[in-house]
């Protein structure tokens, strides 16, 4: 197995996750509590991005769902703290994942584990044809349960108390900010669309 995948899987093990995936670079701001969930804006210079997590079930982890204003499709990312600054980058597939709220259908997933140099998270990013079905049951539901791996699974539950009003919020800002972005357009070469 790739150390990579073995050192996050038992750093989630142990539950050392750590909250705002990437945020440790970025400015949080427009921050804004909803049950177990908070939404918020990042930004770093003119980078923006519009976030709902779950940052209060377990300690130091976070379960996060991110919208750019380029197209404000939802992104799913789960961040393991591993305790140490990477040196170098780092992008490994890991076996199949899977997302259930309650005991609604499952999700299977693509998950993309990742290390950032200079930052002391592991970061899991899960891809899923129905992202928009999740979403829509992440608000109507009361859990949501992940599972990574296939040989030695592990397994994570967030509750989704406030999710509703996070995710709504953070899609609105999200939203409002790509309407405002066309007037930026003038300054864009053409290959910065494609």
């Amino acid at each position: 197995m790739n150390p990579l995948i073995s050192t996050a899987l038992a750093g989630l093990l142990s539950l050392g996750l750590a909250s705002q995936s990437s945020a440790l670079m970025f400015n949080r701001n427009h921050v804004q509590n909803a049950g177990h969930w908070t939404s918020m804006e990042l930004s770093l210079g003119e980078e923006r991005y519009f976030r709902a997590s779950n940052m209060s079930d377990y300690p130091d982890t976070d379960f996060s769902v991110t919208f750019i204003p380029d197209d404000c499709r939802p992104q799913l990312e789960l961040r393991v703290d591993m305790g140490k600054i990477a040196a170098r980058d780092e992008t490994v597939s890991a076996d199949q994942g899977a997302m259930r709220v309650d005991r609604s259908p499952r999700h299977d997933s693509e998950v993309t584990l990742t290390r950032e140099r200079g930052d002391s998270g592991a970061y899991a990013g899960f891809q899923t044809a129905e992202i928009y079905r999740l979403l829509h049951e992440m608000h109507v539901g009361d859990a949501l349960r992940l599972k990574i791996g296939d040989e030695e699974p592990w397994y994570l539950a967030f509750q989704l108390a406030g999710a509703g009003s996070a995710l709504d919020r953070a899609a609105a800002m999200c939203h409002e900010a790509k309407q405002q972005a066309p007037e930026d357009d003038q300054d864009r070469e053409p290959e910065d669309f494609f």
